[in-house]
């Protein structure tokens, strides 16, 4: 196989490679890497016959030309104006037309520039965990390419296409290299400067652009949550600080994201805005009164919403932005629409504390009779019966939890003219907000205020780092209706528990999303979003890290804070001895770093021990580390050494005669080094001229020792080794004269 085919493989795998994740993030479709995938393949196909004639520069400016309609449909009709796509399709297609023209040494360098530019899109535009994966093959195709380039460089020099020569072993290298470069990745990840936008923004829903939650926007339709209760996605985590207990039961946790008063047509308006909530010092924000009795730390995924979903016996809330906004429902915004992750307190309390506000009177948005209906009223009238405002809702609750039937089947309701009478007494069966909003129109006609309600439900406990996980899965609606100035607003929930949110994996698949999820979360947090801040805290934990390293070794004193190590310095600097310290700053560095001070350091430690026996047991279990290592170590040097051959029993050879008091000069031939050494040590003449006689044989006559020559040629350099130093004292006398 010649060098030039050899390289087209090499630079046809890699390209075959480059754009394999861009679909997944739905920055390209399928069929543009089908067809991209067939184009590489044929040429592959093309390399192994390895043809002479190849695409000619002037093929290569007519299908240039013939491109230009392709991207301005491209741009102008596919994308409208958006210009990821278009590009890598640009990219994609040059880099093909440039591989079947690849005939001069220096394309191969513009195809591998081309390669290079394909991987930063798919990079660039990936946020998925097991983006890893496809980094490390292609750092590893990409050494190969590399470091083959360059041998075949060498080589072609040496032999002109020699099928016998491509054979490099180049496995270690490539696997140290490899490891290297990963390793030394993470630190540089940690230490860069950020930018404000790291990935590209493109169309997909992976690419940068959040697709919207349905059911959280300013209006909603019945079936809005039903869009996306069949997604596994995570939309938040709960994590309960410093050991407070999580609820006993996951179904009871609520999370209220918006409020909804208006309805008209089978679509709910959302309620408006309140104004701000009061903020106290500190940049905590006052929703209800009284003190929290645990704090919940919560991280939200973008819901392309200014919703701010709180636990509904939210009391406190630290959001770490300026100010939050609060409807008249009761449910917290933010003043703009995130769109990475956010982090958040809550201060929570031991009952519902529902924010919304007083209703005003008859006319009230949470009194709208815009839905009811005469036969909605008569219902309402037959099922909540005489009692109080609690009584008659209860009475509508139960109704509809026990007399109704949870479906996700709402094929043909939407030629309804009402679809809330068609769900009360025609289907008799639907989501969770038919239930609710059936619910809202009931209590309304009975002039009990009312409002939907939607947000998350229930979640699944993670035991890999005690978090709550809500999913899409979660979303669900209810109802807060209002039961007087005493009990005010209160919680109804009339949908099936048939029908409400729960996990639906269990056992081990439980465990293995729970796995994932982790998995998943620490990607988002300590990859996608790590940012400035984060750098600051880095720098921060590392320099606390410092100086409690430092504080150790001092006698009698507390570490050295920030201020106080600046101070030393300082003093140091200017010729002036430290208030307690006899040395300048940089003597106690250098006596803090020496191997005197560790040990002793380490003696005092064992010596603070209670016990004599645990001091022993701790001393004991530091031995046997040691010896583990030594042990490990010595196994690695035996198994990474390479083997032995005859250049190295050669040099081994030489380095014994020079320590036995033999000084020869590096350009003495080896035959001249036998007749010396013989001359020198009589007693190893014979060993020593074996070990040169195979040393002649294998380097100048071009022959490999066999196994057993390479077991003799041991043999005879052990036993040369252990002779050396018996020689003849006569010869060595006149030698020396």
């Amino acid at each position: 196989m010649s060098f030039g085919r050899q390289k087209r493989l090499l630079v046809g795998w890699l390209a075959l490679l480059a754009p394999l994740p861009l679909p997944f993030s739905d920055v390209i479709g399928w069929p543009v890497l089908a067809v991209y995938t067939l184009g590489v393949l044929l040429f592959l196909a093309r390399v192994r016959r390895d043809p002479a004639r190849w695409l000619p520069l002037w093929g290569m400016n007519v299908l240039g030309l013939a491109y230009l309609p392709v991207l301005a449909a491209d741009m102008l009709v596919f994308h409208r104006g958006h210009l990821v796509a278009p590009m890598i399709h640009l990219g994609m297609f040059a880099l093909l037309v440039k591989l079947f023209a690849m005939v001069r040494e220096r394309d191969k360098w513009q195809v591998a520039i081309g390669i290079f530019f394909i991987f930063l899109a798919a990079m660039g535009t990936s946020v998925h965990p097991t983006i890893v994966l496809y980094l490390a093959a292609f750092l590893v195709l990409g050494l190969a390419l590399l470091l083959r380039f360059a041998c075949y460089h060498v080589l072609a020099d040496f032999s002109r296409d020699d099928p016998a020569v491509g054979a490099v072993p180049l496995g270690r290298l490539m696997a140290a290299s490899t490891a290297f470069i990963l390793l030394l990745a993470v630190p540089l990840f940690a230490t860069l400067p950020r930018l404000r936008s790291p990935y590209i923004i493109g169309r997909g829903s992976n690419a940068g652009l959040v697709q919207e939650a349905a059911g959280f926007s300013d209006a909603v339709t019945l079936d809005s949550i039903d869009q996306i209760r069949t997604s596994r996605a995570v939309v938040m985590r709960v994590q309960f600080e410093h050991g407070s207990a999580r609820p006993e039961t996951d179904q009871e946790t609520r999370f209220k994201a918006a409020s909804y008063d208006s309805y008209q047509e089978g679509r709910w308006r959302r309620t408006p805005a309140r104004g701000l909530a009061p903020r106290r010092q500190g940049g905590r924000f006052v929703l209800a009164a009284g003190e929290p009795l645990r704090w919940l730390h919560v991280w939200l995924q973008p819901l392309h919403s200014r919703s701010l979903p709180l636990p509904v016996e939210a009391l406190q809330v630290e959001p770490q932005v300026a100010g939050i906004e609060i409807d008249q429902g009761g449910a917290v915004s933010l003043p703009f629409l995130p769109n990475t992750l956010r982090e958040y307190r809550v201060g929570v309390g031991d009952r519902p504390m529902l924010l919304g506000a007083t209703p005003a009177g008859p006319g009230g948005l949470t009194l709208d009779m815009a839905g009811v209906t005469p036969r909605i009223a008569g219902l309402a009238a037959r099922v909540a019966g005489r009692g109080t405002a609690a009584e008659r809702a209860g009475r509508l609750e139960r109704h509809l939890a026990t007399g109704y039937a949870y479906s996700l089947d709402l094929g043909g309701r939407a030629a309804d003219a009402d679809p809330i009478e068609g769900f009360l007494f025609t289907y008799k069966s639907g989501q969770c907000e038919y239930f609710a909003s059936a619910m809202v129109l009931m209590l309304r006609a009975q002039g009990i205020p009312a409002r939907l309600v939607t947000g998350f439900l229930g979640g699944e406990y993670n035991p890999f780092e005690g978090y709550l996980i809500l999913r899409d899965s979660n979303a669900h609606a209810w109802v807060e209706a209002w039961l007087g100035g005493r009990e005010g607003w209160q919680v109804f929930d009339p949908t099936p528990p048939a029908g409400r949110p729960e996990a639906s994996a269990t056992g081990f698949w439980l465990l293995a999303h729970q796995a994932w999820d982790f998995v998943q979360f620490r990607w988002d947090r300590y990859v996608l979003t790590y940012g400035f801040y984060d750098q600051l805290e880095l720098w921060g934990e590392l320099r606390s890290l410092w100086h409690g390293l430092l504080g150790m070794f001092e006698r009698g004193r507390e570490a050295p804070s920030a201020d106080g190590l600046a101070g030393t310095v300082a003093d140091a600097a200017g010729g002036r001895v430290p208030g307690a310290a006899a040395d300048s700053a940089p003597l106690r560095w250098f006596r803090w770093l020496r191997w005197s001070s560790w040990s002793r350091w380490l003696r005092q430690q064992l010596l603070r021990l209670r016990s004599p026996w645990v001091a022993a047991g701790v001393a004991a279990a530091v031995l046997a580390a040691l010896a583990a290592l030594a042990v490990v170590a010595l196994l690695l040097w035996r198994r990474l050494r390479p083997p032995l051959d005859s250049t190295l029993a050669y040099r081994r050879l030489r380095r014994r005669l020079d320590s036995a008091g033999l000084r020869v000069s590096p350009a003495l031939a080896p035959l001249a080094l036998r007749a010396l050494a013989a001359a020198r040590f009589p007693a190893a003449a014979e060993a020593t001229g074996q070990v040169v006689t195979f040393y002649v044989r294998e380097s100048f006559g071009g022959r490999q020792l066999a196994a057993a020559e390479r077991a003799a040629l041991r043999a005879a350099l052990l036993e040369a080794e252990s002779r050396l130093g018996r020689g003849d004292p006569r010869s060595s006398f006149g030698s020396a004269r």
